[in-house]
């Protein structure tokens, strides 16, 4: 039994247990947004049979929804203009509903939009629950090369430095400029070159001070968690599952 953390707004932390390791959690979450991508645009209760999960996982593990609804919140302007242009390229009536006639375009719009809530949902909810050098341990134990675990990590671990630096710089330009002055694109271009720069010059200095303190290759030296047989059971029965609904809907 794994567990997990989570912080409240008082600055406690309540830990609960994880049934399954962390590399099973990502190749279940693979799993399911693969299954969830194949359900066809015109077939809404599959989608909707699928959107039970994320529900479901965020019930069972009492994780904290308004972190996850605002995340959401802000994915859905991109969702819907991706959605949207279906109602737009898609006309021909499919259905009549209280005297309302559905387009091909209105159905498939709503199977994208509960496909992409569906799959992000699930993958913030892992990501909530799961402390991001975990994910790069669970990646290491599924053969993952080494170079991309230790990249992403480290990605993960400076691009609150980078968006540090982006704030400054922005914060520096706006009162440097008045009105709409200091602000025209030929300004923004220079501000994200010099931001290339600084990133690059930090990068290098931050890589010799690793390798001063004995880094070569990897960040962690510890072996990578072998899947045990009980998670391929449980990947199995998942995948069997998983299929049931694809079929059944």
């Amino acid at each position: 039994m794994r567990e997990f953390e989570i912080r409240s707004a008082t600055g406690t932390t309540t830990a609960y247990p994880l049934p399954v390791s962390d590399s099973t959690a990502i190749l279940l979450l693979a799993l399911y947004i693969v299954t969830v991508v194949s359900v066809p645009k015109y077939d809404l209760p599959g989608v909707i049979a699928f959107g039970a999960f994320p529900v479901l996982l965020a019930t069972a593990t009492r994780m904290p929804l308004p972190p996850l609804l605002k995340r959401l919140a802000a994915a859905s302007p991109f969702i819907l203009f991706m959605a949207g242009g279906n109602m737009l390229l898609d006309r021909s009536p499919v259905a009549t509903v209280a005297g309302i006639t559905i387009s091909g375009g209105m159905l498939s719009a709503a199977v994208i939009t509960m496909k992409a809530l569906a799959t992000l949902s699930s993958l913030l909810s892992l990501m909530s629950l799961m402390p991001f050098h975990r994910f790069g341990m669970a990646l290491r134990s599924l053969a993952v090369p080494e170079v991309f675990v230790t990249q992403l990590l480290l990605v993960y671990r400076y691009s609150f430095l980078l968006s540090h630096e982006a704030a400054m710089m922005q914060k520096a330009r706006d009162l440097r400029s008045f009105g709409k002055k200091g602000r025209g694109a030929d300004i923004t271009m220079g501000l994200i070159g010099s931001l290339l720069l600084r990133t690059a010059s930090r990068a290098e200095r931050i890589y010799m001070a690793m390798s001063s303190r004995g880094f070569r290759s990897a960040l962690s030296t510890r072996p990578p968690v072998r899947i045990s047989s009980i998670d391929l059971l449980i990947v199995a029965g998942s995948a069997l599952l998983f299929l049931a609904i694809r079929l059944i809907f």
